[in-house]
C-alpha cells in the first residue's frame, strides 16, 4: 500500500478518544474509499448479504453502524436493502456518504452514548470496521440490540486482535445468558485482506 494510506490507518489505529477519532476520519475523508480498495477491505459484501439472508424482506429499514463514507451502503444496497439509515462519529465521512444517494437518513452520532432512535425501529443492524481496536466493544452491542425489532438481526464484523483483547466471546456468552442477543452465527475470515486482517463474522439475533 502508499506511504500514505499506510499514514492514515496508523492515525486510525492509534486515536483513542472520540476527539481523536473525529480528527484522523476527516482527514481521510475524501480518500478513504480509494484507501479501503487498496486495502483489500474486503467484508461489506459478506456481511451485507449476511444480513439480507436473515431478514428477508429487504424493503424493511436496516441501519448502517459506523456507515463512513457509504461502503456498507453500497454494499447493502446490491444486496437488495432499499430502505437504509446511517450512523458516524464524523461528519465528514457522512459528507462523503451523502453524495452517494444510498440512505435515507445520515446522523453524526457517538456510539460511545445512547443514540436517540427509538426502541425497535430497525429489521436489522450492519456494521463493518467499527466493532475494533481504539473504537467500539461488545459493550455498546446492546445499544444496537434495542434499535432492531423483536426479530431483528445484527450483521458485523469483530476485528481479530479486538475479538481476543475484549474478550468478545465471554462479554457474548454473557448476554446470551441474560437474554440480550443470541448468536446465530459466528466465523472467521479475511476483513483487510493486505493489511492481513481477519475478523469474527457475527449474527447476532435479538
Amino acid at each position: 500500500m502508499s506511504e500514505k494510506t499506510e499514514t492514515l490507518f496508523e492515525a486510525v489505529y492509534k486515536a483513542r478518544t472520540p476527539e481523536d477519532h473525529k480528527a484522523a476520519y476527516a482527514a481521510w475523508a475524501k480518500t478513504y474509499d480509494e484507501a479501503m480498495a487498496e486495502s483489500g477491505y474486503v467484508s461489506p459484501p459478506i456481511v451485507a448479504e449476511k444480513l439480507a439472508v436473515r431478514v428477508g424482506d429487504l424493503s424493511k429499514p436496516v441501519l448502517d453502524v459506523g456507515c463512513g463514507t457509504g461502503l456498507g451502503g453500497f454494499a447493502l444496497a446490491q444486496a437488495g436493502f432499499s430502505v437504509i439509515d446511517g450512523v458516524d462519529l464524523s461528519q465528514e465521512m457522512l459528507d462523503v456518504a451523502r453524495e452517494k444517494k444510498l440512505y435515507r437518513n445520515l446522523t453524526a452520532v457517538d456510539l460511545l452514548e445512547t443514540v436517540d432512535i427509538p426502541d425497535g425501529t430497525y429489521a436489522g443492524a450492519y456494521s463493518t470496521g467499527t466493532f475494533t481496536l481504539g473504537h467500539i466493544g461488545p459493550d455498546r452491542i446492546p445499544e444496537v440490540m434495542r434499535m432492531l425489532a423483536e426479530d431483528g438481526v445484527f450483521a458485523l464484523t469483530v476485528s481479530e486482535p479486538s475479538w481476543i483483547e475484549k474478550d468478545y466471546e465471554k462479554v457474548l456468552d454473557l448476554y446470551v445468558k441474560d437474554n440480550v442477543l443470541s448468536v446465530l452465527e459466528d466465523t472467521v475470515g479475511d476483513h483487510v485482506v493486505n493489511h492481513n486482517q481477519q475478523a469474527h463474522f457475527l449474527v447476532l439475533g435479538k
